[in-house]
């Protein structure tokens, strides 16, 4: 199936142009769905196996992503290809990436909805039949060391408690969501705020009502297919490309 990237492509696209490309547009798809918190949050990306990552330039909000203000890393957040300053608080991407070969995207954005449920402590119910991708896959980080600050562990700290789930829910902070591709990660991360968002309303409403768990089962089977987050991310990305035509020429331009 033809690929929103492929689309626009005016040539052939090698497989580091197509990550960058993806990378770029989950910054904005993410920026649309309001995530992006001024130049907090990050979104990163690196080829199977690859003991590098990409990211956008430090200081830069989502909006701001174009292939041009990306740079490599390796995961001592040594720039290897590109200019300016890497965030700190990227130790956090080097450390889910060490851990977990499996994953090749780490998302980390400060979602308004996510907080509200962090900031009491509380952890994702299942009362979302799209929220069921997290079924028995996300877990709660119930601590706070301050401002991410590079030597201090708090990468590792947080990067243990994922383990090996999809997402994890950091207390008074935000969410990590990761996947094996940019479009599991950052459709992920969509979910996981759109269903926060109604248990926020639900609980200012009366007493939650979990799906019960053969059904929770088999939502999580059907909607965490690869192909549905594929179609998802291209469907956000064609949004963002109708309503961003400077981010579709400066995708174009890349070659």
């Amino acid at each position: 199936m033809t690929t929103v990237i492929q689309l626009f492509a005016t040539e052939p696209v090698s497989d580091l142009q197509r990550l960058q490309r993806e990378l770029v547009l989950a910054h904005h798809i993410l920026d649309r769905d309001g995530q992006g918190l001024d130049i907090a949050g990050h979104i990163t990306a690196r080829m199977p196996g690859a003991e590098t990552f990409w990211s956008n330039r430090f200081r830069l909000g989502f909006d701001e992503a174009v292939p041009s203000e990306l740079h490599q890393v390796d995961m001592a957040l040594n720039v290897l290809h590109g200019t300016g300053e890497v965030s700190p608080a990227l130790d956090l991407h080097a450390a889910v990436y060490a851990r977990r070969p499996d994953v090749n995207a780490v998302v980390h954005t400060h979602a308004v909805n996510a907080l509200a449920l962090a900031s009491i402590g509380t952890p994702l119910a299942m009362i979302d039949q799209q929220a069921s991708i997290f079924f028995e896959d996300i877990t709660f980080f119930n601590e706070h060391h301050g401002v991410f600050r590079e030597g201090e562990g708090e990468a590792g700290l947080v990067a243990d408690a994922l383990g090996q789930n999809r997402a994890a829910i950091l207390k008074n902070h935000g969410i990590v969501v990761v996947g094996a591709s940019v479009q599991e990660a950052v459709i992920g991360a969509q979910v996981l705020e759109s269903a926060a968002r109604v248990q926020v309303r639900a609980m200012a409403a009366g007493t939650l009502d979990p799906l019960p768990e053969a059904s929770a089962r088999q939502s999580k089977k059907f909607l965490g297919q690869k192909d549905i987050f594929n179609w998802k991310f291209d469907y956000y990305a064609r949004r963002v490309l109708r309503e961003r035509p400077a981010l579709r020429d400066a995708l174009e331009s890349r070659g």
